[in-house]
């Protein structure tokens, strides 16, 4: 095979991640440890883990493929992420630590009550559902390239990957694979894949079509894709399930500071890697139909030396791991301690895998990561998000419990069923679930207002 050498460098990559794994598992002796990695994460393992996170499918192949078809104005979800995560820990990181809780929907019951929690916690999981499914698929591309597998056993095997080393350590094996991931991401992606992938295409720049170099926008990407893509990447790292976890696990509260802004400017660093990997797969790889655009940089990746491809490939494939087990801890901890309130490693476990197959039967549905992308930050971000970010700052909004209910049931629904009727009148579903959000918000200071004036008069 011409590219045995590569499948040789992933192969051992995989095999060294599983004996972690199951090293670590022998390490797990509370219930704390395999939720929190016993809250004494510090600020280096914090800046892996946390960047090894948020960097993943959608910042990289999603991204990627964005980039392909619609030019640099792609970016935009990764700039929105990290510039997200930057603000995440100047003003909320610290508030979240300082909790001491375990999950998002337990810090949403403290600041409304146990059905905010409840409500919270089912949309959440289901939501990570969709984002595993989208770190699957993204594994699933960069496997593509090189293995003549059937698609639907590529995915079966990947997912059995994720959920086999998450199941045994939960997240203190997540932060110690974490740690070893990230400098493979850093290395592979931005050393090596960014610069050696743009010389190798710069002569060949003048073949990229001028609009598709435009930025912030170009003639096919206005104002509202742009706000809707930077929404999508910038809210859910204000509030993000996965995120919280990490930052619970840090060992105090300027820890979770400082490494989630440091973890912001990486993720901005990994941006700019991306946008350079993804002008280079245009200039090599020009032509490419949309159902293989989210090919483009895995394929480009292949015009390298086989051992240095087999490297990079490996980087990308960490990006998709770091970030699916993270999600997968995150998961089986919300069915545990807020769905079920169990408190239990074999719940969670349970969580993990049944979140590992619901997402593998997801991504045999729709095999298509933007629309993946587009259906779990859709969701998540037009329910949850102002909802709780009012939340945090309730002595000063007023915000009630009820109307948090509505709003976190309302813009998630309304987002869901905008996106299913593919954004009509040209309106993204995230903006819309995030207007309707806040409806219910509004009313309730309009009728606080109003009873206010009756009781003056």
């Amino acid at each position: 095979m011409v590219y045995e050498h590569t499948l040789f460098v992933l192969g051992a990559y995989i095999i060294v991640l599983l004996a972690i794994g199951v090293f670590v598992s022998r390490k797990i002796s509370t219930v704390e440890s395999f939720f929190l990695a016993n809250r004494n994460v510090g600020r280096i393992a914090l800046i892996a883990t946390l960047t090894g996170t948020v960097v993943g499918g959608s910042a990289t192949i999603a991204t990627g493929k964005l980039i392909y078809l619609n030019g640099l104005p792609g970016l935009w979800l990764d700039i929105g992420g990290g510039l997200g995560l930057i603000t995440f820990g100047v003003f909320l990181a610290k508030t979240v630590r300082k909790t001491g809780l375990v999950t998002l929907p337990e810090i949403t019951g403290k600041l409304f009550d146990t059905r905010v929690r409840y409500a919270a916690a089912i949309l959440i999981f289901l939501t990570q559902i969709a984002w595993v499914s989208l770190l699957i698929q993204g594994a699933q591309l960069v496997l593509q390239v090189l293995l003549p597998w059937n698609v639907q056993w590529m995915l079966i095997g990947i997912t059995i990957v994720f959920i086999a080393y998450t199941f045994l350590g939960g997240q203190i094996a997540v932060v110690y694979t974490d740690i070893i991931q990230f400098l493979i991401m850093i290395i592979g992606v931005c050393c090596l894949a960014a610069p050696l992938l743009f010389i190798q295409a710069l002569p060949q720049f003048t073949t990229i079509a001028a609009a598709q170099l435009q930025f912030p926008s170009n003639p096919h990407v206005g104002f509202v894709y742009i706000a809707a893509l930077f929404s999508l990447g910038f809210m859910p790292h204000l509030i993000g399930p996965d995120i919280y976890s990490k930052i619970l696990s840090a060992k105090d509260e300027k820890t979770a500071r400082w490494g989630a802004i440091f973890s912001g400017v990486l993720k901005l660093v990994f941006a700019i890697a991306i946008g350079l990997i993804s002008l280079a797969a245009l200039a090599l790889h020009p032509g490419l139909e949309e159902a293989e655009a989210g090919l483009a940089i895995p394929l480009t990746v292949l015009s390298l030396p086989p051992v240095l491809a087999g490297i990079i490939l490996a980087a990308f494939l960490s990006v998709m791991l770091s970030s699916a087990d993270s999600v997968l801890v995150s998961a089986g901890t919300v069915l545990s301690v807020d769905i079920t309130k169990k408190n239990s490693i074999l719940v969670s476990r349970i969580g993990i895998i049944s979140v590992g197959f619901g997402a593998l039967i997801l991504a045999l549905a729709f095999n298509d990561i933007i629309k993946t992308l587009m259906f779990a930050y859709t969701i998540f971000t037009g329910g949850l998000i102002l909802p709780i970010l009012l939340g945090f700052y309730k002595e000063k909004t007023g915000i009630t419990s009820q109307s948090a209910l509505w709003g976190l049931m309302l813009g998630g629904g309304t987002g869901l069923v905008w996106l299913l009727f593919e954004n009509p009148f040209g309106i993204d579903a995230v903006l819309v679930g995030m207007m309707i959000s806040i409806i219910p918000y509004l009313i309730q200071k309009i009728f606080f207002v109003t009873t206010l004036q009756r009781k003056k008069n």
